[in-house]
């Protein structure tokens, strides 16, 4: 019988054509692109989805635009649902290798740009610090008047324990009782942390440790900002500075943690809450398990070398208080964790939007239980989680407090409490006015040329430089990253052409789609799309369901308009309008005229409220005619938006979806 290998290539040869697409497109990003609505970026809006991570960029008051980044959940929700806008997606085939290429040079561009105006802050702080030192040492005694030095220069944490100004007063000598005798035990179980830190350390070892932050403060020197011929010159990082005012702040946070124990401060009244919610047999064994970690973490932080360990201890601290508090009381104590700059709602709007608020404290409810269930759990007891249990909880107990008809903090919690007070006056570097003199002089010098630099590469611009150009403009940059020591960098464009065509299926130019309709439509004819499909916002969702069930004409005509809408509730953020237009085109500017009328009639109120609102109405009138005027033309901006949506509701929603 004779063999033949034959066969055995015609099948190696099928399945390596077969295998061929699978090796040649390993992977995909999605491109998308966001309808109109009234808002930021009221043109539309584009950005690329690299796994759960979309990056896009938006026009700051700054001038400047910046590249931001948001977990994919966080973005579809906040665009698709509260924003009410559709969203059109288009996948692209790329090779494991591009697609690696794009998302570690869209990362590293986000880190890099986010490193700049860190530093930019930086200089900002350095000069409101460098200024009160020069007044302090100048002749008049007036009060310091820099208006930013309050808001610009803050103690993170202190304001667990100590009121604004209350740093610089004597201690009150009141008594350390309160409601069921919380700010009493509070002070005990600092003075029980304290007794335990000296046992370890030794008994003179906090006076030790103040006397040694009391000199770094006092040889403490400025930044040096150094001059050179390129500040954004390598991948656009600047140099690495350690920021004179940080210091500053981070020796003072250690001053005030010494304070504290030695004092046996206790918790600010503000700083924490007591609920109802009583703590089981088995709970207490967890939290007895977390202050014992607690603990012992403040006894080795005390003497920590890492330059923010004052801002971890207050944090820790109060967290101890609060574990120990409940403990005590049996029921649950938690940090106050909201940031001091929240956004708060009015009574009046919770009560507006009571269905909506409903719901999201039935989720606030279920998630703060499951959460506190995971603590719970085998290897459920870290930081990381009680931090989790403890946001939870704010978002909870916050959002029951407008059941209660109080205002409410609607958005701000934090992983770790931010409480901050301004600076004190206590100790200051022990400077000359010429050493300070020479460090604001090399500051202005370095600060004129970072904004120079910054302006040069993201100087907002509607047609050359906006949130759809620097998309294409960075994905440009990361296609010839390995090339840019190749002889082909005399001729970038070929160069440029070739590595898209081969990566991408084809070239975009960042030139000629700057509008992010275009550059959607740009998309889907250069590269290698192989499937498009539209998210539906919020409302679209809502009007499917209720038109698979009954689309008679009576369910059409009651959702068309706001006034009988059952779907949509006017929010304060909407400039108010009649009709919706964007799931109807032959009746458009019909609708308009009338939303155009309603858009008037709110800027003639919008005078005569003037006094009373600051002109708010005023300007949402203008902005609601300046919506309407296109819908004569058969165009639709505004759809609506949706304040207070659920979270949680809009996760479940994706789920029944797909």
């Amino acid at each position: 019988m004779r063999f033949s290998l034959k066969p055995f290539f015609n099948n190696a040869l099928l399945i390596a054509l077969t295998l061929c697409p699978v090796s040649a497109f390993a992977a995909s990003f999605e491109y998308l692109y966001l309808e109109a609505n009234e808002g930021n970026s009221s043109g539309g809006h584009s950005a690329l989805q690299l796994g759960d991570e979309i990056y896009h960029y938006q026009h700051h008051d700054s001038g400047l635009i910046r590249l931001l980044r948001q977990d994919k959940q966080e973005f579809h929700f906040l665009y698709r649902f509260v924003q009410n806008r559709p969203l059109h997606l288009s996948h692209i085939e790329v090779s494991e290798q591009t697609f690696t290429l794009l998302s570690e040079h869209f990362k590293l561009q986000f880190l890099a740009q986010d490193q700049q105006f860190k530093q930019l802050n930086d200089l900002h702080k350095n000069r409101v610090l460098l200024g009160r030192l020069i007044h302090k040492q100048s002749a008049n005694n007036d009060i310091f008047l820099d208006a930013d030095f309050s808001s610009a220069l803050r103690l993170k944490g202190a304001g667990l324990f100590y009121a604004e100004q209350e740093l610089d007063s004597p201690k009150k000598n009141e008594p350390n009782s309160n409601i069921r005798g919380v700010r009493f035990r509070s002070s005990l179980i600092i003075e029980m942390l304290r007794e335990k830190i000296a046992q370890y350390h030794g008994q003179d070892y906090l006076l030790q440790r103040r006397e040694q932050i009391s000199n770094d403060i006092k040889t403490l020197m400025p930044s040096h900002w150094p001059v050179v011929t390129s500040i954004l010159s390598k991948d656009n990082f600047p140099p690495a500075i350690n920021s004179f005012a940080d210091s500053y702040e981070d020796y003072l946070t250690g001053l005030v943690v010494i304070k504290v124990l030695m004092e046996a401060q206790p918790l600010n009244s503000d700083a924490y809450f007591v609920t109802s919610e009583a703590v089981t047999p088995e709970q207490k064994e967890v939290l007895k398990r977390l202050r014992d970690q607690l603990t012992l973490s403040l006894i080795k932080s005390v003497n920590s070398g890492r330059p923010d360990w004052g801002y971890a201890a207050l944090v820790n601290m109060a967290r101890l208080v609060a574990v120990e508090l409940s403990l005590h009381l049996g029921l649950w104590v938690f940090i106050d964790d909201y940031a001091m700059d929240s956004e708060w709602i009015s009574a009046d709007q919770f009560a507006h939007n009571a269905t909506q608020m409903g719901t999201q404290i039935n989720d606030a409810l279920t998630h703060f239980i499951q959460t506190r269930k995971t603590v719970l759990s085998p290897g459920g007891l870290t930081e990381s989680n009680y931090s989790k249990l403890e946001m939870t909880a704010n978002r909870y107990f916050e959002l029951l407090n407008g059941k209660r008809h109080k205002a409410i903090r609607y958005i701000g919690e934090k992983a770790l409490p931010t409480k901050s007070i301004s600076l004190p006056n206590w100790l200051v570097p022990e400077l000359t006015q010429q050493q300070l003199a020479l460090a604001l002089s090399e500051l202005d010098s370095y600060e004129t040329q970072l904004l120079q630099e910054l302006a040069e590469h993201y100087q907002y611009n509607l047609i050359t430089r906006n949130c759809v150009t620097e998309l294409f403009r960075t994905i440009d940059q990361a296609l010839l990253q390995k090339n840019k020591t190749d002889s082909g960098q005399s001729k970038p464009a070929e160069l440029l052409i070739t590595e898209s065509t081969n990566r991408l299926g084809g070239n975009v130019s960042a030139y000629y789609n700057f509008i992010p309709y275009m550059s959607f439509q740009s998309v889907q004819d250069h590269y290698n799309v192989t499937q498009s499909e539209v998210l539906n916002s919020y409302r679209g969702q809502q009007l499917q369901k209720l038109y698979a069930r009954n689309k008679g004409l009576m369910n059409v005509l009651r959702e068309s308009n706001t006034i009988t809408s059952t779907l949509y509730d006017y929010n304060s953020d909407d400039a108010f309008f009649v009709f919706f237009t964007d799931d109807t085109l032959l009746f458009r500017p019909v609708f308009g005229l009338f939303n155009t009328a309603a858009g008037i009639g709110q800027s003639v109120f919008g005078l005569l409220s003037w006094p009373f609102d600051s002109g708010e109405n005023l300007k949402l009138g203008v902005t609601g005619v300046l919506m309407s005027l296109p819908e004569l033309l058969f165009f639709n901006i505004r759809k609506g938006s949706y304040k207070y949506l659920s979270y949680i509701q809009f996760v479940d929603d994706e789920k029944a979806t797909y």
